[in-house]
């Protein structure tokens, strides 16, 4: 059977799946890889279309990742395992297995494992960004965090959207909101971007702490409205 036909099958069989099945639409189960499939995901299409799609068998699971590909995805082999693995495991046709238990507080989350998994895909590893696509972070993020020190939480909390202008290089797309990460994970992330590559506006920075994310997230904002609370910065 082509590629092409059973990707069909898959998004029929999509909208069969039984309710009792299906997942409600809300946030992605918690497991290894829930991250990078928000990260990969969410680049085209919201979340609540892998919500919806689950129940489907591992190899429909496949097609759908090869179709996002010849649609434009990149991902490496590794990364397409790890896709792989999730889907099938938490969004298959088996119910998914009980969430982990979360322990630990902010400082024994790994920033930069959590960064690898949520922004490293579109921002890049070292946080150089793509040009004309996703901006960078390297060197820019400190300058943030310095000229306005709430402001850096919120494109993780609510997105961004608009035009933004960084070292002469424009960009004008959707960063879509990261809320479901924790406080602890999204303070872990800041700290890791500033220690790694904030350049000199976060030497002198204190951590971002959980409670401070915490208090970032009853704002309501919508990803214009962070693009408006941007600070100027040379």
């Amino acid at each position: 059977m082509s590629s092409f036909s059973r990707t069909s099958i898959c998004l029929a069989f999509a909208f069969a799946v039984p309710a009792a099945m299906a997942q409600e639409d809300g946030p992605l189960p918690k497991g290894p890889g829930v991250n990078l499939v928000y990260a990969t995901c969410q680049e085209c299409h919201p979340i609540s279309y892998v919500v919806e799609s689950a129940g489907l068998p591992d190899f429909l699971w496949q097609d759908t990742l090869n179709l996002m590909k010849q649609l434009g995805m990149k991902v490496t082999v590794q990364q397409e395992e790890t896709l792989y693995t999730y889907l099938t495991t938490y969004l298959g046709t088996e119910p998914p297995p009980e969430p982990e238990a979360e322990t630990g507080a902010a400082a024994e989350v790994d920033g930069a494992a959590v960064y690898a998994g949520s922004c490293a895909v579109c921002h890049g590893a070292d946080g150089q960004g793509t040009p004309g696509a996703f901006p960078p972070l390297a060197g820019h993020v400190g300058k943030l965090a310095a000229a306005d020190r709430d402001y850096l939480p919120l494109p993780v909390l609510y997105g961004l959207s608009g035009e933004i202008e960084i070292e002469g290089h424009t960009y004008n797309g959707v960063m879509p909101p990261w809320s479901q990460l924790s406080d602890d994970e999204v303070a872990a992330i800041l700290n890791s971007m500033l220690e790694r590559f904030g350049g000199a506006g976060a030497a002198d920075l204190a951590p971002y702490t959980a409670e401070e994310i915490e208090s970032a997230r009853g704002l309501g904002l919508s990803t214009s409205e962070v693009l408006e609370r941007r600070p100027e910065i040379p």
